[in-house]
């Protein structure tokens, strides 16, 4: 299962921050203004790591934090991507 989005971060210097997971190897690529900064390479099986942290920007940095959430099917099964800015909670993106 595929999926990508794109958020902006910051106030005054504005940064796009993509994330992309794709492939039955679960490859997470995050880039910020069309420059990847993190390529996990991909692995089989459940996603390892599943919290991703970079520090977005220059003279305003921000800290985002990208997690990724799959439960078990016991567990309900839920698949859902959590973003945190600075330590809170910004946005949940269904995976």
């Amino acid at each position: 299962m595929a999926t990508a989005f794109t958020f902006s971060v910051g106030a005054h210097e504005r940064h796009d921050v993509a994330v992309s997971v794709a492939g039955i190897r679960h490859r997470v690529t995050i880039s910020v203004d069309g420059v990847v900064v993190i390529d996990s390479g991909g692995n089989l099986g459940i996603l390892m790591p599943n919290v991703f942290d970079l520090e977005v920007g220059v003279h305003e940095k921000h800290m985002v934090s990208v997690r990724f959430i799959a439960q078990q099917l016991i567990d309900g099964g839920a698949a859902y991507i959590d973003v945190f800015v600075d330590g809170r909670f910004a946005f949940r993106q269904d995976w």
